[in-house]
C-alpha cells in the first residue's frame, strides 16, 4: 500500500508539472470550470427569486446541498476521470504489473477541475452560516461523510461507464 501511494504521488507530481507547463492555459481552464458550474448556481438563484421556498427548503439550505454535491463531483472528476479514456488504454493496462484501477486513476489527474471545487467551497462558506442549522458533532460528521461518500458514488459511476466498454469495444 505504501509503495502504491508513493507511486501515485509520483504520478501526481508528473501531472502537476505537465499542467503547470502552460500556466495561462491552466488558469483559463480552471476559470472556465468555475464559470460552467456558476451557471447552475445562477439557475438556483433565479428559481428562488421566483419561489421563496421549494418544498420547505430555503435558499441557503439548497445552497448547502448544492455545495456538497458539487464538492463531491469536482473531487471525483479531478482524481477519477481517467476512466473516460479506459476504452483507448484497455489493451495496455491489462498487461502491466499494477492493478488496472490504480493505473486508470493515475493516468489522468485533471487539476483544472479544481475551479469547480473552489466554487463549491465558496458556496459552502456562504451557505454554512446562512442555513440556520445548529451544528453539532454528529451533523459535522454527517456533512463530512456526505462529501466523502459522494466522491465514492461519482467515482463508481465513472467506473460503471468504463466497464461498459468491455461490451462495446
Amino acid at each position: 500500500m505504501k509503495e502504491a501511494l508513493k507511486l501515485y504521488g509520483k504520478y501526481f507530481s508528473i501531472h502537476l508539472r505537465s499542467q503547470m507547463e502552460y500556466k495561462a492555459s491552466f488558469i483559463m481552464t480552471t476559470i472556465g470550470q468555475f464559470l460552467v458550474s456558476f451557471s447552475a448556481l445562477l439557475t438556483i438563484r433565479f428559481m428562488f427569486l421566483r419561489f421563496y421556498e421549494v418544498d420547505g427548503f430555503t435558499f441557503p439550505e439548497v445552497l448547502l446541498c448544492f455545495a456538497v454535491v458539487l464538492m463531491a463531483f469536482s473531487l471525483a472528476e479531478c482524481f477519477a476521470r481517467g476512466f473516460d479514456t479506459f476504452a483507448s488504454v484497455l489493451g495496455n493496462i491489462l498487461v502491466r504489473p499494477r492493478g488496472a484501477v490504480f493505473q486508470v486513476i493515475a493516468t489522468k489527474i485533471d487539476l483544472s477541475r479544481l475551479g469547480r471545487l473552489l466554487q463549491a467551497i465558496l458556496v459552502f462558506c456562504y451557505a454554512l452560516p446562512q442555513s440556520g442549522v445548529s451544528w453539532t458533532a454528529d451533523k459535522i460528521l454527517t456533512l463530512t461523510l456526505m462529501v466523502a461518500v459522494g466522491v465514492i458514488v461519482f467515482t463508481c459511476l465513472f467506473v460503471i461507464y468504463a466497464a461498459i466498454c468491455f461490451f462495446t469495444t
